[in-house]
């Protein structure tokens, strides 16, 4: 199976809020809380974002040996609009910078307006002319949106 395919199966497997979280990161995969990861990108399926990989997970995934038993998921996408004015606007430019064909990199997590290192940020779910997104941000830049 192809590394995209990968992706998407297991973002099928999570539970996406349509309102805004303030936690940590996990990894993608197994779950466990991370403070570092691999990144991957998912652009496909109906989405654009970052995936995020512990390092066991990690070597799974390029080995092709990822196990993934959990069950889909069915989101509800009508829950998951584009915001309107101002904050599509500010999400908006932050989709639209993303280098997504990098090469996967590991790395401490980041705030996606300010570059801040982050071990908790605002997990913010909508979607891009259909297409679903999850941007991170730190408090103060969460804070410009809102």
């Amino acid at each position: 199976m192809d590394n995209q395919k990968v992706l998407l199966r297991i973002v099928q497997t999570w539970d996406l809020s349509p309102n805004p979280e303030y936690r940590g990161f996990r990894c993608a995969n197994c779950q466990k809380s991370i403070r570092k990861a691999w990144y991957h990108w998912l652009v496909g399926g109906g989405y654009k974002i970052p995936v995020h990989f512990c390092s066991k997970c990690e070597k799974t995934f390029i080995l092709n040996k990822i196990k993934i038993n959990k069950p889909i998921i069915k989101v509800e996408k009508e829950k998951f609009l584009e915001f309107s004015g101002k904050i599509q606007a500010f999400l908006g430019k932050i989709v639209d910078g993303w280098s997504i064909k990098t090469k996967p990199i590991y790395k401490i997590f980041t705030c996606d307006y300010c570059s801040k290192n982050l071990y908790r940020a605002f997990h913010i779910w909508n979607t891009k002319k259909g297409i679903f997104v999850e941007t991170h941000l730190c408090r103060q830049c969460k804070d410009r949106i809102t």
